[in-house]
C-alpha cells in the first residue's frame, strides 16, 4: 500500500492526500487505493458507481483549443440562419437576446423582411417565396463552408507535426502551456503556417511525400462530404419543420421552438464530426511523421496511450503495442516478438469488437499513439511514463549547456541537441542506452 496514516495532514479545514508516482498508466489503480485508504482512515464506507462516460481530455490544451474552434464553427452560421428564417416567416424568436445579437452580425441573411407563412391560420405557403429563402440559405452556406474541409485537415496536420517536433526539445511544462495564438516553430506562427501546405513544408524542413499528401487528400474529401451532408440536413430540417407546422397547425411559438431545437441538434452533430476528424487526422499525422523519421527498413512500433477520463473500453487497450504496416493486412493479428496486433492507415473498425485503429475508437475518444522502441523519446513519452520531471530536468540542463557553448535558442534542428537531451534523460533515470 502506497498510502498510510502518516501520509495525511489534517487540520480543521482540510485533509491532504498525497499520491506519489502517479501517471497515465497507473492512475486508476492508484486513485482506487487512495480512496480506499481514506475510507478506512475516516471510518467511512467506500462505495463505487459507474458514471456515464462523456469525453476524454486531449493530451495538450492547445489540441483542445483547436477542436473547440472548429466544433463551434457552425454555431454562428446556424444562429444567422435561424434569425433569417424566423424573420422571413414572422415567427417569434427563442432566446431573444442571443438571436438579436446574431441579427446584427455582418453577412446576415435576409429575405426582404417579408412574412410568407402563418402556421396559426393554416394559410397556404407560397412555395416560390419559401424556396427563395431556402435558396438564399444555400448560397450563404456555400460561401461560408467552401474551404473548411481543407482548413480542418491542414490545421490538424500542422498542429500535430508541430507538437511532435517541439516535444523533442521542450519541457513538459512548456508543452502544457502552449496556446494556438502564441504557437511558434522556427520563428513562424501557427497562423502563418496554417495558411498553406507550402508554409508547413517550409518550417518542417522537408516536403510531405506524395503518398502522405494523398492520404490527407482522402481525409479532406471525406470531411468535405460530411460538410455537404450537414448543409443539406440544415435545409431539409428547415423545410420539414415548416411544412410539419402547417400540417399540424402548430402555433408560431411552437414552430420557432421546433426549428431552434432541430438546428441545435445539427450543431451537436457537427461538433461530433469536427472533433472526430481532427483526432483521426492528427493521430495519422503523428504516426506518419514517426514512420518517415525512422531508418529505412526498420520496423516501427507504436504504443497506445489513453488519458484520465477515458471509458472502460479505451482503458483496456491502454499500453498495447502495435506494429505499423505500410499496407493493409488480411488480419491484424500478427506473430511478432513485441506486438500481437498491427495498425495501418485506413484500417477499419468492426462492429461487435474493439479494433485498434489509428484514430478514434468511438466519439469523444482521445486515445493516440507514441513511438515505442525507438532510440529517442520526447516530452509526450516521458509524461505517459510518469517521468515528466526527469525530462524537464534534462531539457533544462541541455539548454544551459548549449546556450553557453553553441546557440542561444537550440531546437530540434540544432545538431546534437535532441541526442543530448535524451542522453541526460537516460542518465537521470539511471538507464543505459
Amino acid at each position: 500500500m502506497f498510502l498510510g496514516k502518516e501520509d495525511f495532514k489534517m487540520n480543521q479545514r482540510a485533509l491532504e492526500l498525497v499520491i506519489p508516482d502517479i501517471n497515465i498508466g497507473n492512475y486508476r489503480e492508484k486513485i482506487t487505493k487512495a480512496i480506499r485508504t481514506v475510507s478506512q482512515y475516516l471510518g467511512v464506507p467506500m462505495t463505487a458507481r459507474k458514471v456515464e462516460h462523456t469525453h476524454e481530455s486531449y493530451f495538450y490544451d492547445v489540441q483542445q483549443e483547436l477542436s473547440d474552434q472548429w466544433m463551434g464553427y457552425y454555431q454562428g452560421i446556424l444562429r444567422k440562419i435561424y434569425s433569417t428564417v424566423i424573420e422571413a416567416l414572422g415567427l417569434p424568436p427563442v432566446e431573444v437576446e442571443t438571436m438579436r445579437k446574431a441579427l446584427g452580425d455582418s453577412g446576415i441573411l435576409r429575405y426582404h423582411g417579408k412574412v410568407i407563412y402563418n402556421p396559426e391560420t393554416g394559410k397556404p405557403l407560397k412555395m416560390k417565396n419559401f424556396n427563395a429563402v431556402i435558396g438564399a440559405i444555400e448560397k450563404f452556406l456555400n460561401r461560408n463552408t467552401t474551404d473548411i474541409a481543407k482548413q480542418i485537415i491542414l490545421d490538424s496536420v500542422a498542429v500535430e507535426n508541430l507538437l511532435r517536433r517541439m516535444a523533442k526539445y521542450q519541457s513538459s511544462a512548456e508543452m502544457r502551456r502552449l496556446k494556438l495564438g502564441e504557437l511558434k516553430y522556427r520563428g513562424k506562427t501557427f497562423n502563418w503556417i496554417r495558411q498553406d501546405i507550402k508554409n508547413l513544408n517550409s518550417v518542417l524542413g522537408n516536403t510531405l511525400s506524395g503518398q502522405e499528401m494523398a492520404r490527407y487528400q482522402v481525409a479532406q474529401d471525406y470531411v468535405a462530404h460530411l460538410v455537404t451532408r450537414s448543409n443539406q440536413k440544415i435545409k431539409d430540417e428547415i423545410k420539414d419543420t415548416v411544412l410539419r407546422g402547417i400540417v399540424e397547425k402548430r402555433t408560431k411559438g411552437q414552430v420557432s421552438q421546433d426549428l431552434f431545437n432541430r438546428l441545435g441538434g445539427l450543431n451537436r452533430d457537427w461538433k461530433r464530426i469536427a472533433d472526430t476528424e481532427i483526432v483521426n487526422t492528427s493521430n495519422l499525422a503523428g504516426i506518419l511523421q514517426e514512420v518517415n523519421d525512422a531508418p529505412k527498413g526498420e520496423r516501427v512500433y507504436f504504443k497506445r496511450y489513453e488519458l484520465p477520463g477515458c471509458c472502460s473500453r479505451c482503458a483496456k487497450v491502454n499500453g498495447v503495442i502495435a506494429l505499423w504496416s505500410d499496407n493493409p493486412l488480411a488480419d491484424d493479428k500478427i506473430k511478432d516478438p513485441y506486438a500481437s496486433v498491427a495498425i495501418w492507415e485506413g484500417k477499419p473498425q468492426e462492429k461487435g469488437r474493439t479494433v485498434l485503429v489509428t484514430g478514434t475508437l468511438h466519439p469523444n475518444c482521445r486515445g493516440g499513439w507514441l513511438r515505442w522502441g525507438g532510440k529517442q523519446v520526447d516530452a509526450m513519452t516521458a509524461q505517459v511514463r510518469g517521468k515528466a520531471e526527469k525530462w524537464d530536468a534534462a531539457v533544462k540542463q541541455a539548454r544551459e549547456e548549449y546556450r553557453k557553448q553553441v546557440t542561444k535558442d537550440p531546437n530540434d534542428q540544432t545538431p546534437g541537441y535532441v541526442d543530448r537531451i535524451n542522453e541526460l534523460y537516460r542518465e537521470k533515470l539511471g538507464e543505459k542506452e
